[in-house]
């Protein structure tokens, strides 16, 4: 069947990939047209701004931490009942894992899926010498089908018209429009990234922003004209559900608040898909645990930014302390990592009381401790963790484990790089740096 898709891909990091997304997806959503947000890499930030805009989940595409059957599926299936589907690439397209490879670039992901991409690239301080960045780009890859580019950090319409003069007279492609310079539409960050969605740094003022500034300088007809392609799968799951570790599978409680906000869309459907029923709760807010409940899992996001009101909430610290040593399954990546420990350090060394589930402690450090895409395989069977299958994910944190007793926990993970693949276990309680993505846990 056909449909229609764009793929917003940069020529660097920094070339306005944010912005031009969203703002083509609110300019898109003002004319009635429903729209599928996704996100190439292993990021939580922009799919939540994204959900902003589009009222519905953006769904992250990996081509290193996700089979490529599973990917494709999950792209088509969701592109199959909206009107228009945008993804927001990740770095420079050509950008991976690999100087001399495209495995984890948004070039390969636009390869694998066959969709159309529009280049963004600053023309900032430049003009004819766009028409050699947007040749060059065209050209690097054959496989990559890009369709047109739209210019960001446009000086004024003098300039726009140099530029799409060089690109006229020396590119295959067309140019498709601009971002003009001091828009005001500047996006704020912190660590770890943008500020999340949730956050409420897009109100209606600043979307409606969005989608004027893109609707103006951006020619959304072209890309509509453009941009049709065909899909074959209108499922995610081809197969009934298969759990594969062995665990009788009940009800899953999922951490899910400003504390606890990283999560993969995806690993929702696939929990349900292997026989979980979902329910989620607030460790910063709610004072009691869902009922009925055999399972525990809590997510990466801002601990250290709610430490205090995590800390406070002595009567959910004690629940999931009591249910840690009753030996129910409690799985933990990143922040849930840091709730789980004893003590979290913040970065004005400020100290405060988390679950004590595990006999280790975290502090916030002022720089990046760890970043990179991790494959991790079990020692042992765990929750949807099957020993020896392995599993790929992706670490990115600024917190340190201290205080770390690991003569009281046993390691059931090896992987690569080793230092990465560590994940930490007391009873049936298990953290871990590494933001796993369940996608290579089942079968297509």
């Amino acid at each position: 069947m056909k449909t229609k898709a764009v793929l917003i891909a940069g020529a660097s990091s920094g070339s306005g990939k944010t912005t031009l997304t969203l703002g083509l997806m609110a300019a898109l959503k003002k004319m009635g047209l429903d729209v599928c947000g996704f996100k190439s890499g292993p990021d939580y930030i922009d799919p939540s701004l994204h959900k902003i805009v589009t009222g519905k989940p953006s769904i992250n595409l990996d081509t290193w931490m996700m089979p490529k059957e599973y990917l494709e599926r999950s792209f088509q299936s969701r592109a199959a009942i909206a009107d228009i589907s945008v993804i927001e690439g990740v770095m420079g397209i050509h950008d991976g894992r690999l100087p001399d490879s495209s495995q984890g670039s948004t070039a390969e992901l636009a390869a694998w899926l066959k969709v159309p991409v529009v280049l963004i690239v600053n023309a900032n301080s430049i003009a004819r010498t766009a028409a050699a960045i947007v040749n060059g780009l065209v050209d690097f890859d054959p496989t990559v089908n890009i369709i047109g580019v739209v210019f960001n950090n446009v000086g004024s319409i003098k300039h726009y018209e140099i530029l799409e003069k060089a690109v006229s007279t020396y590119c295959s492609v067309p140019a498709l429009g601009c971002i003009p310079k001091n828009n005001d539409i500047d996006i704020p960050s912190r660590h770890l990234g943008l500020y999340m969605g949730e956050d409420g740094i897009l109100d209606n003022s600043k979307i409606k922003v969005l989608a004027d500034t893109v609707s103006k300088n951006v020619d959304i007809d072209k890309i509509l004209l453009l941009s049709e392609m065909d899909i074959k799968h209108t499922d995610l799951f081809s197969s009934s559900s298969d759990n594969l570790s062995g665990h009788k599978p009940k009800r899953i409680a999922i951490a899910r608040d400003k504390a606890f906000c990283f999560y993969y869309e995806d690993n929702f459907e696939i929990l349900k898909h292997l026989g979980y029923e979902i329910v989620f709760f607030s460790p910063t807010d709610d004072t009691t645990l869902p009922e009925d409940v055999d399972a525990y899992y809590f997510g990466g996001g801002y601990p250290e930014l709610y430490a205090k009101a995590l800390s406070e909430n002595k009567k959910m610290r004690k629940a999931i302390s009591e249910q840690s040593l009753k030996g129910a399954f409690i799985y933990g990546e990143c922040g849930g990592l840091m709730y789980l420990g004893e003590f979290l350090t913040t970065v004005d060394g400020q100290s405060y009381p988390m679950c004590g589930c595990l006999p280790y402690s975290t502090a916030m450090k002022s720089g990046l401790q760890s970043l990179g895409y991790t494959e991790v395989k079990p020692l042992k069977n765990f929750l949807f963790l099957k020993q020896g299958i392995p599993i790929r994910g992706h670490c990115f944190h600024y917190s340190q484990m201290i205080s770390n007793d690991k003569n009281l926990m046993e390691n059931i993970y090896t992987g690569n790089p080793a230092d990465k693949a560590q994940g930490y276990r007391l009873k049936n309680t298990l953290a871990s740096y590494v933001h796993l993505h369940f996608s290579s846990l089942i079968e297509i």
